[in-house]
């Protein structure tokens, strides 16, 4: 939860004065802190600090009360004005933030999913009626369904009837303040609303096959109407949104973009020190810190997203150490089907060379054992749990290396773009049909592109049109207003018009250079790149103040750091810049 919706819990009407102290003790059976919260989401925490910042961040009215007070959103003091140093990190997904359930949402009050109608909604769900859906989803459909009728009835105390539900459904004003609520006060997305939408449309047919009135019915036909224009005025403002956040230049000013041999460079960059991580967790396994068992496991995630196969996370997060033993003996293939796209594909094939073998085998023979493993899964977290943050930890290392924001979202997107200009159509829909992707990046791509070669195509079309005479007006136009202002349009004008119209003529089409094209848009946030000077400055510096102490070598006089340098940058350079038997 980000702290621009993190809830007040010390201001709500009988919190403490003061918060509790936590008293955490090891568990005497696996070794870890577990979370004093029941049930809790976490396995457990191998330091008091973890299970402390768990604690505040999932649970922060534990420290004010004994039990979860119910809060009404509206009424919930929140710190909208706090500003946190991880700003910018957020920013990696801001151009799909508006596709992304809020707290604000999560926080809404609801019926309780466990009485009589809530339980049959969810087995009509997964049922033949409800169309066989997974538990999980199912879920979140009756959560949503439950948020809303509390909305409508929000002063009803009682347990869900078919009455509240009729009511709630009847009632288009308050489906519309709903639809206007999770925008405005939950800012949720475009994306979460449409959810929402839909799961209100899949309550409409659970009414009407529990025997609603006539009358109900024929008021729950015209919700329908009401519903229908719903989604397609949210639709509507997603695409609008799409068409201005998702734009290639758009993604590249922000630094959301990046070319393939830019990604490449990623792996060759921190391949040096995964071969030094994996040398010494086979040599000298006493010696590897846990920051490296980390890093090798996110280098190996990022390694199977660029070089395997720019798959969904869900892929590589279900991979197991007994299909790679399989893949060894199948020529390389592993066949999957536990991810999103299932009901369309079917399976997810990935295909593993000698290379992709020999990286998988370091981890997972030398690597992944001292991680201690407490699942058949391959890339395993630090507690031995299966690793599921399987983008963060790739979009870590891409910045690290060049500077760019690149999860395997945006990936995909760079993959199915850049591919339109370097293979042709039957290659292009081969690589992504694999990727198993519909990307609205490339929709806005195509449709730009598309437009600029019919504006071309209708430009000389109206000249043609226009003959000899539109030619006299032109050089007339010419004429008047002078020499030095024909020379500057034709400058500008001709080289475009001849760019746009040999688009369809070239293999592979050179993007303008990205300062070019800031130029235009404003001065914008650069990152600010570590130069060989600076290197060695802080190779002497941590020879003359110590590893670790990074405020005192950034502050000291004798180094000239670049300015607007800060020292966690510093403490990040020289993780990767030197090895671990090169720290003091």
């Amino acid at each position: 939860m980000s702290k621009a919706n993190k809830i007040e819990w010390s201001n709500i009407d009988g919190a403490l004065p003061k918060p509790k102290r936590l008293h955490l003790e090891k568990d005497d059976v696996d070794g870890l802190y577990h979370c004093p919260i029941e049930p809790s989401e976490h396995d457990g925490f191998q330091s008091q600090r973890g299970c402390r910042k768990h604690v505040n961040n999932k649970h922060g009215w534990f420290l004010y009360f004994d039990e979860k007070p119910r809060v009404h959103l509206k009424l919930a003091p929140n710190s909208s004005k706090v500003q946190t140093k991880s700003s910018a990190a957020s920013s990696t997904d801001d151009d799909l933030s508006s596709t992304r359930s809020k707290p604000g949402a999560r926080l809404m009050p609801s019926f309780s999913p466990s009485g009589e109608i809530g339980e049959q909604l969810t087995t009509w769900l997964t049922g033949s009626g409800g169309g066989y859906k997974k538990a999980r989803p199912a879920q979140q459909i009756v959560s949503r369904c439950l948020k809303f009728l509390k909305f409508c009835c929000e002063e009803e105390e009682e347990e869900l009837s078919f009455d509240v539900i009729d009511f709630s459904l009847c009632s288009p004003s308050l489906l519309f303040k709903f639809i206007d609520c999770l925008q405005e006060e939950c800012k949720l997305g475009h994306g979460g609303r449409l959810g929402y939408i839909d799961a209100i449309s899949e309550l409409i047919d659970f009414r009407k096959v529990n025997g609603a009135s006539d009358g109900v019915l024929r008021k729950l036909s015209a919700t329908e109407l009401y519903i229908k224009r719903a989604r397609k005025t949210v639709a509507k403002m997603m695409r609008l949104q799409w068409t201005q956040d998702l734009d290639v230049e758009s993604l590249e000013a922000r630094g959301h973009w990046a070319s393939m041999e830019e990604l490449l460079e990623v792996v060759s960059f921190h391949l040096p020190r995964y071969e030094q991580t994996v040398k010494t967790c086979q040599n000298d396994p006493g010696r590897v810190s846990p920051s490296d068992l980390t890093f090798a496991t996110q280098f190996l995630a990022t390694y199977l997203f660029i070089k395997v196969k720019g798959s969904r996370p869900m892929t590589y997060q279900y991979l197991t150490v007994e299909m790679v033993k399989e893949a060894k003996a199948n020529g390389g293939f592993i066949d999957q089907k536990t991810f999103k796209t299932a009901g369309k594909y079917g399976f997810d094939s990935v295909i593993l060379t000698e290379t992709s073998m020999q990286i998988l085998d370091g981890y997972i023979h030398f690597v992944r054992p001292l991680l201690k493993p407490r699942c058949d899964f391959v890339l395993v977290t630090e507690n031995g749990s299966q690793h599921s943050k399987l983008g963060n930890e790739m979009s870590k290392l891409v910045f690290d290396a060049i500077g760019k924001y690149v999860h395997p979202t945006r990936y995909r997107q760079i993959v199915e773009t850049q591919s339109l200009h370097a293979l042709n159509d039957k290659e292009h829909r081969v690589l992504s049909e694999d990727q198993k992707h519909c990307s609205v990046v490339a929709k806005v791509h195509y449709q730009k592109r598309r437009s600029r070669e019919v504006a071309v195509k209708a430009h000389e079309c109206l000249q043609k049109l226009q003959g000899t005479k539109g030619s006299e007006v032109d050089m007339e136009v010419n004429t008047r207003f002078g020499s030095s202002s024909h020379s500057s349009s034709t400058a500008t004008f001709e080289p475009a018009i001849e760019c746009a119209r040999s688009e369809n003529t070239r293999p592979n089409i050179d993007t303008p250079p990205r300062s070019n094209r800031l130029l235009s848009q404003g001065p914008q946030r650069r990152p600010l790149r570590f130069t060989t000077h600076e290197d060695d400055l802080l190779k002497k510096g941590i020879d003359k103040h110590g590893f670790g102490r990074w405020t005192a070598i950034l502050r000291d006089p004798d180094f000239g750091f670049q300015k607007g340098r800060l020292a966690d940058s510093l403490k990040k350079r020289a993780e990767l810049r030197f090895l671990p038997n090169e720290k003091p």
